[in-house]
């Protein structure tokens, strides 16, 4: 299957109400899972996961994470033991997890991360991911973020093999907001788009971004990766330094929005025993009333 027709299956299996989970074979590889028709979760070795998310971020210490990674067996919820031990809100939760799955598809299906191959496809029913509990996303609006974000990937011309180094370094304190501070505080000329995510604990596509507005604000240029390290497999190609102003800025494609999502498992939790005693003040009302007349 090329790789540019998995949104369509997905799409697809969505519409159907599936409950599947999808297993993709290739270069990068990963699996998409499906519950009752919405997304529930993505992953991919080319994107970092949700451990080094946490960890590298410095949400939680690699011992923390390790605990709870051995306390969530059989079973594997990792979430639900975050959650319960109040390590990350679930609303927090759900949104590291939408980046992470979104991170995901994007390398499973345009040539974001590299070659995208797909050399095997399984299908695998009813085979589940503890994120449904979290986050559950409407297929087609995920899939038009999909292609929002391909079209602005493509305009800022960024791939996870460049070493960015800045070109005006006495400038970039004014012009990056919070969100791109760490990406900043990262770039060496030596380090490459994809370790920048890693070693920060960030979105790849979300880094990539961030590092093509630096460039076309004219603050850093993109030498090829000539010796160091890329995302594994690929081999480093020559490239001229990309120039800022390659494109106009009327030209840049809008983000979409993101995907719609299910409520946290909280909120669920929430709206459940919020039921029960509603009803029971209702009960008490009525047998006032009833004793009154």
């Amino acid at each position: 299957m090329p790789a540019d027709q998995i949104v369509s299956e997905l799409t697809g299996l969505g519409r159907s109400g599936a409950s599947v989970a999808v297993e993709i074979s290739g270069q990068p590889g990963g699996i998409v899972y499906l519950s009752n028709g919405r997304l529930a979760f993505a992953e991919s070795p080319a994107v970092p996961d949700l451990g080094t998310r946490l960890v590298r971020s410095r949400r939680l210490a690699p011992d923390v994470w390790d605990q709870i990674a051995r306390d969530s067996q059989p079973d594997g919820a990792v979430g639900a033991v975050l959650a319960g031990r109040g390590l990350v809100r679930p609303a927090e939760l759900q949104r590291l997890l939408q980046s992470i799955a979104l991170d995901a598809l994007l390398a499973l299906t345009t040539p974001f991360a590299g070659e995208c191959s797909v050399t095997g496809i399984w299908f695998a029913p009813q085979r589940t991911h503890w994120a449904e509990m979290f986050l559950a996303m409407d297929v087609d609006s995920v899939r038009q973020y999909i292609e929002h974000m391909t079209l602005r990937l493509a305009w800022y011309d960024v791939t996870p093999r460049w070493c960015p180094q800045w070109s005006a370094p006495g400038r970039r304190r004014a012009l990056v907001n919070a969100g791109q501070r760490t990406v900043a505080g990262l770039i060496d000329g030596r380090t490459t788009v994809s370790e920048l995510a890693w070693r920060g604990g960030l979105s790849l596509h979300e880094t990539m971004e961030s590092v093509g507005q630096f460039m076309h604000a004219g603050l850093c240029t993109l030498p090829a990766a000539d010796a160091g390290p890329g995302v594994p497999g690929e081999p480093a190609r020559a490239r001229e330094p990309a120039q800022a102003g390659h494109f106009a800025d009327s030209e840049r494609p809008a983000l979409a929005e993101l995907p719609r999502r299910g409520q946290p498992a909280e909120a669920h939790a929430a709206r459940e025993r919020a039921t029960p005693l509603d009803l029971g003040l209702l009960n008490r009302v009525l047998q006032g009333l009833e004793r009154m007349t």
